[in-house]
């Protein structure tokens, strides 16, 4: 019989307050860096989990490799040209799994949809059908923000030719991010530009008609694995605690942001905690996912085709994404309403704060955990603080000068105390932090 766990008899040691000291927490995450961009597929990423399983053996338990299959694709030539006005060449970047154009190129006019949301769309109505659209990226942690890849499905549905997206920002170049186009689904040639060029062909299109020329092209690579590192240290019950990052990210920049900073903290809060994982305390798994920047293939194909009764021992999932670039944390909690006390105590009990922001965001592997009924947060940094450094993500500025050491250690506090508390509290009350969620009364 295993025994039952009393949080209160597990003390709050002083490990707790003094957890962010880690020694080698800097030297990973610049590790990590060194890998470079670690888009998936190319090589980088493999050799980063291959890093991080020996970094996850050191730490004590079970450490192994998986290896799930995703929709490989590799981008070829990317060029868009302004054709009326002063006809040039405008920088473009093809979107992840994007359809690709015709060999010699696509020709379309242009219809400039402001920020892109569905209103815009539902406003120019069939104006959309035959055109290629031009939306612009937003901030991606906001109570407004609406993804990139709503804007693209929005596009299709409604019969556009094209779909491009440009950075707001001025100077920061153009950005990486996927279009999410399943292999063998409708999709359209889809391509980020730069603020700049944005700036151009939005003029260009309020003065009167407006055509370019975009052409993309890219590869389908069949058979494509993502690699995923995973550590298994058992405790006193079946549940699991589960800590997950993602390692693989784009090549503009390193991926420091997104998401060196979260394998880091990860990897220094399995060290922290690993030894006080007992008979008295529930189980630690640490998940390193790849292809996340794919729409979330890689957790996604490992939660589904995970055992049903492995998969009811995942109790909590703490996914760490972003988590530094700003001193600000918070808890996404993905419609999981007892999460928000469970943050605010284990803030506490760090001696920080760490807000909570309750609407279900689709925007990292936390995602997939919450839709499988596994109560689960992600925690970043910079919510609805555009200014903030976090705006360097999917971009060439994504580097390590973005980051401060002190937030990457504020949020090792944060992540030790609520994995601590989730490792600790009795079965009855960690069962219950998926009450009152649409993922469990609705399944």
């Amino acid at each position: 019989m295993r025994p039952r766990i009393r949080r209160e008899e597990i003390r709050m040691d002083a490990w707790l307050s003094t957890a962010g000291a880690d020694v080698a927490l800097m030297d990973d995450f610049n590790a990590i860096c060194a890998f470079g961009g670690r888009l998936s597929g190319s090589g980088q990423d493999t050799a980063a989990i291959a890093w991080a399983l020996e970094r996850m053996r050191a730490t004590g338990g079970t450490v192994r490799k998986v290896q799930v299959p995703y929709d490989g694709w590799r981008a070829g030539r990317a060029a868009l040209h302004l054709l009326c006005g002063e006809p040039r060449a405008l920088a473009c970047r093809a979107l992840l799994r994007s359809a690709s154009t015709p060999a010699d190129g696509l020709v379309g006019e242009v219809l400039d949809l402001g920020q892109g949301r569905v209103e815009d769309f539902e406003r120019a109505g069939d104006a959309v059908r035959g055109k290629i659209v031009l939306v612009r990226h937003e901030y991606p942690f906001s109570p407004t923000h609406l993804h990139r890849r709503r804007k693209y499905d929005q596009a299709v549905a409604r019969g556009a030719i094209g779909f491009l997206i440009a950075n707001p920002l001025p100077g920061r170049g153009v950005l990486s991010g996927s279009s999410g186009r399943p292999r063998g689904a409708a999709g359209i040639p889809a391509a980020y530009i730069d603020f700049e060029a944005g700036q151009a062909l939005a003029a260009a299109a309020a003065s009167g008609r407006c055509e370019v020329r975009l052409l993309l092209t890219g590869e389908e690579l069949e058979n494509s694995l993502a690699d995923l590192a995973i550590l298994d240290i058992p405790g006193g019950t079946d549940s699991r605690i589960v800590i997950s990052a993602h390692m693989d990210g784009h090549d503009l920049g390193t991926s420091a942001l997104d998401n060196a900073t979260g394998v880091a903290v990860a990897l220094a809060a399995a060290r922290a905690l690993a030894p006080r994982i007992s008979a008295r305390t529930h189980g630690l798994r640490v998940c390193f996912f790849t292809a996340e920047e794919w729409a979330l293939a890689g957790s996604a194909r490992y939660l589904d085709d995970m055992d049903p009764a492995e998969r009811a021992t995942l109790k909590l999932n703490i996914n760490l994404d972003t988590v530094a670039g700003d001193s600000v944390l918070t808890a996404l909690i993905s419609e999981y309403p007892a999460l928000a006390p469970f943050v605010s105590a284990a803030a506490v009990d760090a001696e920080m704060s760490v807000g909570t922001y309750l609407p279900f965001m689709s925007n990292s592997d936390h995602a997939n955990f919450a839709r499988h009924g596994i109560p689960a947060l992600r925690l970043t940094a910079g919510f609805d603080r555009p200014d903030s450094n976090v705006n360097n993500i999917l971009a060439a500025g994504d580097v390590p000068g973005v980051i401060d050491a002190a937030d990457l250690r504020n949020a090792l506090r944060a992540t030790c105390a609520m994995a601590w508390r989730g490792l600790t509290l009795p079965q009855g009350e960690l069962d219950a932090l998926a009450a009152g969620s649409r993922w469990t009364t609705s399944a």
